[in-house]
């Protein structure tokens, strides 16, 4: 890949980090999305110490191998770097992953109910998120990546038992769409359970179908020209 493309997927990351601060992931310098390296030395992970809506541009990124080994860029490394490394590692469909701790979503981690199909978001995941809970501490070394990695397996997110969420895509927009989409679907679900009420959600045999209904080609890159946008005046950075 030429550096002006690597620049303009960097931006890319860069918005998505600053979306998925805007739309509740945020949470203080944690949390954290990467990139696939094209060249494939490893993956570009937004460096410690600044909190996703911090990330500018390509320069709030670090280069480091599959082992941990950093290659190019400045900053300090996320201890969880095993997350994306692992899970690259294991899914080469994967081009981006991110590790964030939404408040629904990881409230919902913590309780022994199946995500339902409540509102469209649920659908739009492809299916239901994996769950992991082999540790509810940092997964900072690469056998705890690997067991995540494990438990993701061909889904599109994961729920961390009382820690967080990850989220995987086959390019930067479909990577945080997942991660906007999970945090919205258990928001809705907590609310639900939250009366005590009886309540409906989509019959598992018809997700499929639904999902074909809904899921339009262009859906995603709509979503995320919508989040650009609004990420740009929220931010004020253009």
């Amino acid at each position: 890949m030429a550096d002006h493309d690597l620049t303009t997927a960097l931006t890319e990351l860069a918005y998505g980090c600053r979306i998925l601060h805007m739309e509740g992931h945020a949470d203080m310098t944690l949390g954290h999305l990467s990139l696939r390296d094209p060249d494939g030395r490893g993956v570009w992970l937004k460096r410690s110490g600044i909190g996703l809506g911090e990330v500018r541009d390509g320069g709030d990124f670090v280069l480091i191998d599959f082992s941990g080994k950093r290659l190019s860029g400045d900053g300090r490394l996320h201890k969880e770097w095993p997350i994306h490394t692992e899970i690259m590692r294991r899914r080469p469909d994967v081009i981006v992953a991110g590790h964030s701790h939404p408040f629904h979503a990881t409230a919902f981690s913590a309780i022994e109910v199946e995500l339902a199909a409540v509102t469209n978001e649920a659908v739009y995941l492809g299916g239901v998120p994996s769950r992991f809970s082999e540790t509810t501490g940092l997964i900072d070394t690469p056998s705890l990546g690997e067991s995540l990695a494990d438990a993701l397996g061909g889904a599109s997110t994961v729920l961390m038992q009382n820690h967080g969420i990850c989220f995987v895509g086959r390019d930067i927009a479909s990577a945080v769409m997942m991660g906007l989409f999970l945090e919205r679907a258990c928001r809705s679900q907590l609310a639900l359970l939250a009366t005590g009420l009886a309540y409906t959600a989509t019959a598992p045999g018809e997700l499929a179908q639904k999902h074909d209904e809904i899921f339009d080609p262009g859906l995603i890159e709509t979503f995320w020209a919508f989040f650009k946008r609004r990420a740009d005046r929220v931010h004020n950075l253009h």
